[in-house]
């Protein structure tokens, strides 16, 4: 595989890799929201009420995408979700990796590239899996707590859309980078405005949209099927 590098040829300081669809080639949350129902940590009256959000806020899932919902957890003990999500991690981690991404994240990492996987799903989901991996650092969801449990709530920006763009920068800030001297992966119409502000963008798995904008662009695709939130 050719690493991925910028126009000039020159290797990214720092690569933004989004998580479901891209790292994984299922939703990592999806699944786990199965996996939390099967262990019977979720009631089904819990589940159901979880869907009824989507219901009675349709306009919420238009402009923050369906991942924006985290009623699921509510009153739910932390330690709980930080021990399923991690056994979630391993298994997602040993079924579901696409194969292309990992090894790009392996090659860049070798040529002294920093990444850092910037996924809207849950942060304990996401941090298990950058743990086995050479990932740097890691921006995910992070439920709010209140007291002891989850609120069913977010604290902070939930990494989705433009949002992705804002951290990216943050964190371009705090290193000293400019984000013209960055790669970024995504698969999804949500990720193209991180895919806009990098100077590589590959579009991995893409939808339809994201396909489109990226033979526009000339962004390099790597094929295979794409990963559905629903």
């Amino acid at each position: 595989m050719d690493i991925v590098r910028l126009t000039d040829g020159a290797v990214p300081r720092m690569y933004f890799v989004d998580l479901d669809g891209t790292l994984l080639s299922i939703s990592s949350e999806k699944y786990f929201l199965k996996h939390l129902v099967k262990k019977g940590i979720l009631a089904p009256a819990a589940f159901l009420r979880f869907l009824s959000f989507y219901v009675l806020h349709p306009g919420k899932t238009i402009r923050e995408g369906k991942g924006w919902n985290r009623n699921y957890l509510t009153g739910i003990p932390p330690e709980v979700i930080k021990r399923e999500a991690k056994d979630c991690s391993d298994i997602l981690l040993k079924s579901s990796i696409r194969d292309w991404t990992l090894q790009s994240i392996h090659e860049l990492k070798n040529a002294g590239c920093e990444t850092v996987l910037l996924s809207a799903s849950l942060r304990y989901i996401a941090s298990g899996i950058a743990e086995k991996i050479p990932v740097d650092y890691v921006q995910a969801s992070v439920p709010e707590i209140l007291n002891g449990k989850f609120s069913g709530q977010l604290n902070g920006l939930r990494p989705w859309g433009m949002n992705k763009v804002v951290l990216m920068r943050r964190i371009c800030e705090q290193k000293g980078v400019l984000p013209e001297n960055c790669a970024s992966a995504g698969d999804s119409w949500s990720d193209r405005f991180i895919m806009r502000e990098s100077g590589r963008s590959v579009a991995v798995c893409p939808d339809r949209k994201l396909r489109k904008l990226a033979l526009s662009k000339r962004w390099r695709i790597v094929e295979g099927r794409h990963t559905k939130w629903a």
